[in-house]
């Protein structure tokens, strides 16, 4: 039988995010949206649904506030329960958490860590599919170059992450 999911929706200084909670952690998390609505769709379209009551809500708008305003909240610790994966899946998506705030690795990096460095596309294609991302920090993974390449919320949102992260330098604008 199916977990019930509980969503969690917070606004924070980057936009609207929340997760999908199973009774063992994380199950589904989303990037920041512009709006609530934009959030709580996808949230319900992945199976989970509000409940004010669950004891889990303060402490998880705590960590993506905490998060998203550079407060050095760690959501690398929070449990994370992955849905149906394969065994490669869930050996990538586990070690993304191994990549510590303010650093990168590269796919190349991230292969050779699952011990299939030949298996580039594999890699790519689990970071692309991260059901958790942010909890399972996909955005700090970057080309062997140090080059920005594929992101579920766009180049613009992963180079902000990394950014706020201190794993890039700032960007100024010109002009």
């Amino acid at each position: 039988m199916e977990t019930s999911l509980v969503s969690v929706i917070t606004e924070t200084a980057l936009g609207w995010a929340g997760v999908a909670l199973s009774d063992r952690g994380i199950r589904y998390a989303t990037l920041f949206h512009r709006n609530r609505a934009s959030a709580e769709g996808e949230l319900t379209a992945f199976g989970a649904s509000a409940d004010a009551a669950d004891s889990r809500n303060a402490e998880i708008e705590a960590l993506l506030k905490g998060y998203a305003s550079n407060a050095s909240a760690s959501l690398d610790d929070y449990p994370v329960d992955l849905p149906q994966c394969t065994e490669l899946q869930r050996h990538i998506w586990l070690a993304l958490r191994e990549i510590p705030r303010g650093e990168t690795r590269s796919y190349g990096w991230l292969a050779r860590r699952v011990g299939h460095p030949s298996a580039a596309r594999a890699i790519g294609a689990a970071v692309g599919s991260n059901p958790i991302p942010l909890w399972l920090p996909c955005h700090r993974v970057v080309a062997s170059d140090g080059s920005l390449h594929g992101f579920g919320g766009g180049l613009a949102m992963k180079q902000a992450l990394l950014e706020l992260e201190g794993a890039l330098p700032r960007q100024l604008p010109i002009g």
